[in-house]
């Protein structure tokens, strides 16, 4: 089983009453790290492959937290927060990329770890924007924060993709005027 996560940002500082920008519900960093570890491991099994979209941890010393993974095949798509850690996150990763086309059910998904470089004629996987939105027309957002601080399995992001095409309407994306709504639907049919 493949599975998809981003935005872990181990060893996040920012999470306290003060100043919390991604509305993080933790008392601690301990806490905050244990659980997205531990929620890895609850889903992603040894043999399964995670595909993590960026910004895996805030230092150094967060990145030593991934041996705790049960997970061994992991793929890397850097995030603004991997660039300065590179050399230490490749040996917790088994291929650093980019970008990252790849099948999901006989469907071809676009990875990246930013939104605005989503490829127009593909569905996208992305993360960088923590909660603030799960999809989008043609992108789905993978961060912690969206998720419940759980990574999504494959048939989780080929429902989302059935729904986009199948069922989402002006109520999901209100921004697209109805000509624009009509392109998107028969632009996502097979």
């Amino acid at each position: 089983m493949n599975w998809y996560t981003s935005d872990w940002h181990l060893n996040e500082t920012r999470i306290t009453q003060e100043f919390n920008p991604f509305f993080r519900p933790f008392q601690s960093i301990e806490e905050q790290n244990n659980i997205i570890i531990s929620n890895c491991n609850k889903f992603v099994n040894e043999n399964d492959t995670l595909y993590h979209l960026g910004d895996v941890s805030i230092d150094i010393d967060g990145i030593s937290l991934l041996s705790k993974l049960k997970v061994k095949k992991r793929i890397l798509i850097v995030g603004n927060y991997d660039e300065d850690k590179l050399s230490e996150l490749g040996n917790h990763f088994d291929d650093v990329q980019i970008s990252l086309n790849t099948n999901i059910n006989n469907e071809i998904y676009h990875l990246n770890h930013y939104p605005v470089l989503a490829d127009n004629t593909k569905m996208n996987i992305v993360g960088h924007i923590h909660g603030l939105w799960k999809v989008q027309p043609r992108i789905i957002n993978v961060g912690v924060d969206a998720w419940h601080f759980q990574p999504i399995d494959e048939n989780r992001i080929t429902f989302i993709t059935n729904a986009m095409r199948k069922f989402y309407d002006k109520n999901v994306f209100p921004l697209l005027n109805s000509f624009e709504l009509k392109q998107f639907q028969v632009s996502l049919e097979k």
